[in-house]
């Protein structure tokens, strides 16, 4: 805010209307950086359903997790527009706050050692 004022003193100074909107704090790319590596870990030792599955998928089946544990809700599955297929909605993690970022992690690495998944040292590497 410090930062910023002196730009929207002079802003309203000289007349013009502004917009103020004040969000919580996104994820650092550290922490999204580290939840990706222990996401990568997860798809190469786990399976679901009997199958292996891309490290795309199990963000996907972990972000809903998590939201189902934690109470942020978001998934939803639809019929498709053409009704032909299902599509899932949910929560994505580019829009997760500082807060709800540290707490994936967390949960994540919860969920790894009730899974039995052994992951590399990664808190080492932020």
């Amino acid at each position: 805010m410090k930062q910023i004022w002196p730009k929207v003193l002079e802003a309203l100074n000289s007349g013009k209307e502004l917009d103020l909107e004040i969000d919580d704090a996104v994820r650092s790319n550290d922490v999204n950086k580290l939840y990706h590596e222990i996401i990568g870990q997860i798809a190469a030792a786990a399976q679901h359903l009997g199958a292996k599955w891309d490290a795309e998928s199990w963000k996907r089946f972990l972000i809903d997790q998590f939201a189902s544990e934690t109470g942020l809700g978001g998934g939803k599955v639809v019929p498709s527009l053409d009704s032909q297929r299902i599509v899932q909605l949910g929560l994505q993690s580019r829009k997760f706050t500082k807060q709800q970022a540290s707490q994936f992690v967390e949960w994540l690495y919860a969920w790894c050692a009730e899974n039995e998944i052994e992951l590399d040292d990664t808190k080492s590497k932020t």
